[in-house]
């Protein structure tokens, strides 16, 4: 029989054929960029660019500091008050009344002077105190005066003012007609200031006194004129609005008694409210009987049109027992005539009928 010849059968696994081993280029090594400038110049360039930053960051700061500064000063321009005291004494301040004015700020005190004052005032207590009480009413009412300046003052000043002396009279006018203050500018601080006068042409001072709403105590303010600048300054005296009228009113008659001692020409201060109350109601154009009203003579002379008169104010007390203001009268010095009626602030007048 034949035989069946048989097949080996191969293997099914095939082999693999060797990967070839991959073998990594090596990179070629970095080479290191030429620098344009050698190393030293280089360092030398770094320091001039850090000294440009270092400049230009200071420009900046001095520009930031000096744009600040400005705006401080901006914020520091002085306010004018709009009322002297407090708000319930309703006393309005001068630019309130005359318009707007520049105010200048005081300058502040150094702590060293307000130490100083106040020991003095602490000494001059205790010297007053010691002293008697018995002393004559014209000295009581000098030191009401005194009493008066020892009380804290503010001090105002405005500046660069066309017409000074028009706008001092236009807010004593308003203190003397809306709000019953009364001129005690004394004689002799008149004639005291004569040499400042000189020195300062067409200076004026007033001191004007008035009631408060606090009962013991008055309202005092101070009007300057120096150049083109006014300063107010206002205080509170130590005693009643009574009393320091009172004061005033004895004072003045001692002073009219004084006079009447010593041989004067016929003119007087007595003389000439005495003249002008003579004239009647009618004369003087007044609503009541002219002995209803009180009447009182400035210190000094107006001289108008080249005649010198006394100005003797008009004023009718209140219930309150405040003087209200009415109207001011011309008496001539040389005759004791009344023949006007004189708007102290416009400095026009009007002739009696």
């Amino acid at each position: 029989m034949p035989t069946k010849k048989t097949k080996e059968k191969e293997p099914k696994t095939k082999l693999k054929k060797a990967k070839a081993a991959r073998v990594k280029k090596e990179k070629p090594a970095k080479t290191g960029k030429k620098s344009l400038l050698p190393k030293n110049k280089r360092v030398v360039v770094l320091l001039v660019a850090a000294l440009f930053i270092v400049i230009i960051g200071s420009a900046q700061a001095i520009i930031l500091l000096s744009m600040k500064n400005k705006n401080t000063v901006k914020e520091k321009v002085a306010k004018a008050p709009e009322f002297y005291f407090s708000k319930d004494e309703d006393i309005s301040s001068f630019t309130t009344i005359v318009g707007e004015r520049t105010y200048e700020e005081p300058a502040p005190v150094p702590e060293s002077s307000e130490e100083t004052k106040k020991s003095d005032a602490e000494k001059k207590d205790s010297d007053d105190a010691a002293k008697s009480g018995t002393e004559a009413e014209g000295k009581a009412a000098s030191e009401g005066d005194t009493a008066a300046s020892d009380e804290a003052k503010d001090t105002y000043k405005y500046v660069h003012l066309e017409n000074a002396s028009a706008d001092l009279k236009t807010y004593k006018d308003y203190l003397e007609t809306q709000k019953s203050f009364i001129d005690v500018t004394k004689e002799n601080a008149t004639a005291e200031s004569t040499e400042s006068e000189t020195k300062s042409e067409n200076a004026e001072c007033y001191r004007l006194a008035g009631p408060s709403t606090d009962s013991k105590t008055y309202l005092s303010i101070t009007l300057e004129t120096a150049g083109d600048s006014v300063t107010v300054t206002a205080g509170k005296g130590s005693e009643s609005w009574n009393d320091f009228f009172k004061s005033q009113w004895n004072e003045q008659k001692k002073v009219i008694s004084d006079i009447q001692k010593q041989p004067k020409s016929e003119t007087s201060i007595e003389i000439a409210e005495n003249t002008v109350r003579s004239q009647g109601q009618e004369k003087l154009k007044l609503t009541e009987s002219a002995d209803s009203y009180q009447f009182i003579a400035s210190p000094g002379i107006t001289k108008i049109e080249g005649k010198n008169y006394y100005t003797v104010r008009t004023y009718k007390r209140l219930p309150d027992n405040t003087l209200s203001y009415v109207a001011t009268y011309l008496c001539d010095c040389n005759d004791n005539s009344v023949g006007f009626q004189y708007d102290e602030i416009t400095g026009q007048t009007t002739p009696l009928g």
